[in-house]
């Protein structure tokens, strides 16, 4: 049985790419069809990549980087249909009694304004070309509390 194209022809870009649910979906769209872009922190090892995905080394919390790498997407990719807002971290297991502070500003920065500066540069993008989706991803735990999460 063929394997389903309905993102043949669409650009997509994903942040957090280098491992788990990142690269998972990274390579479900390129399996579907899509160009892929990744931002990635560090090197994955193994690569967990299509061959064919464009891997941006960026820090999602850093603006000046953010803008580059979705410049670069649409530079090499020629436009971009899909953004996938997934980049985040845990941050350390401890009570909040004991949660270092600049842990506690390492997950929030992740979390927050990493998602916002992908959407900040994003947005203009599709704005302009009329269309686009975005695919924040989140976790229970925003939802949920769990022991020794506070940070999270």
């Amino acid at each position: 049985m063929a394997q389903r194209q309905e993102f043949e022809g669409l650009a997509a870009l994903v942040t957090g790419g280098a491992s788990g649910i990142g690269a998972a979906t990274a390579a479900l769209l390129a399996e579907r069809g899509a160009r892929v872009a990744c931002i990635v922190r560090r090197d994955p090892e193994p690569s967990p990549f299509p061959v064919a995905a464009l891997i941006l080394k960026a820090d999602v919390t850093r603006e000046d980087q953010m803008r580059e790498a979705v410049a670069e997407t649409v530079a090499r990719l020629g436009r971009l249909d899909i953004f996938v807002n997934n980049a985040g971290i845990e941050g350390p297991q401890a009570t909040l009694a004991h949660y270092d502070t600049a842990d506690f500003m390492r997950v929030l920065e992740t979390n927050v304004l990493g998602v916002f500066l992908g959407l900040k540069h994003v947005m203009p993008v599709m704005a302009a070309q009329g269309s686009g989706v975005i695919v924040n991803v989140s976790s229970i735990a925003g939802v949920i509390g769990a022991t020794r999460m506070g940070g999270y």
